[in-house]
């Protein structure tokens, strides 16, 4: 759920009021598991975001493919065919629309990739953060499902970003496009996040440090950056997608 301040003064009884409803709105809005947070440099950038409690079972997440053979599917059709509370855009792709990243579903990796941060489900709510190094494979035992992308964002509650030792370029480190990512705060629950402005990996981790990111990973943008929350588009992206990370409700 967003929320926005509101800088118009009112009489009293009409704050008094106003703040009767907001008040109730976010107690409902606690009780179902989503929660937001205070306005800062997330209100200077055009950043949606949508933080879940995951461990209360009321939602499960999973990571999804296009349907189509082509290996690619619009945005508004995986909402139509998926019917998730919210999604966001999920690992790269090759040129022939298959995810470069790990992608791990019902407990099973279903496609093995070359990306080197992964953020992983269990069945309980739990979030965990991997990291492939070297040759080897993500060890996702434990998870009923995940994704992997990258760079790192935040490890620990710090900004942790370091192109080359996640695979990249160092021309990714200054690089600015539109932007998503996943995160997990302190107390474990799940970060969405779009920022539909160009910023680089170092202004995405700054949102992420300040809605209380404690670990974090950078997902596909650019043209692909997309977010969807509680049947609203919240970022269309201009391209099909290939893959996405979708949230469900449960309960």
């Amino acid at each position: 759920m967003l929320m926005r301040r509101a800088h118009n003064r009112q009489n009293g009884r009409v704050l008094l009021f106003a703040a009767i409803v907001v008040t109730a709105a976010v107690m409902a809005s606690h009780a179902l598991g989503i929660f937001v947070k205070p306005a800062g440099l997330v209100d200077k950038l055009c950043v949606d975001y949508v933080i879940i409690d995951l461990s209360k079972g009321k939602f499960r997440v999973s990571p999804e493919i296009a349907s189509t053979s082509d290996g690619t599917e619009s945005l508004d059709s995986m909402v139509k065919r998926l019917k998730p509370y919210a999604l966001v855009t999920g690992t790269y792709y090759d040129e022939n629309n298959r995810p470069l990243g790990d992608i791990v579903s019902g407990g099973k990796v279903i496609r093995r990739g070359c990306q080197r941060q992964g953020i992983g489900f269990t069945s309980s709510g739990k979030i965990k953060f991997f990291e492939r190094k070297g040759c080897s494979k993500i060890d996702w035992r434990g998870c009923v499902s995940g994704i992997a992308c990258g760079p790192r964002l935040v490890r620990l509650g710090k900004k942790d970003i370091n192109v080359k030792r996640d695979g990249f370029k160092s021309a990714a480190a200054t690089n600015k496009a539109w932007r998503c990512a996943l995160g997990a705060t302190k107390d474990g629950k799940l970060i969405l996040c779009a920022v539909s402005q160009s910023i680089t990996l170092s202004t995405l981790a700054d949102v992420m440090l300040e809605l209380g990111a404690r670990d974090a990973i950078n997902m596909d943008g650019g043209g692909m950056c997309a977010m969807y929350v509680d049947g609203k588009y919240k970022v269309e992206a201009v391209k099909p997608m290939s893959n996405i990370l979708a949230v469900y409700k449960t309960k």
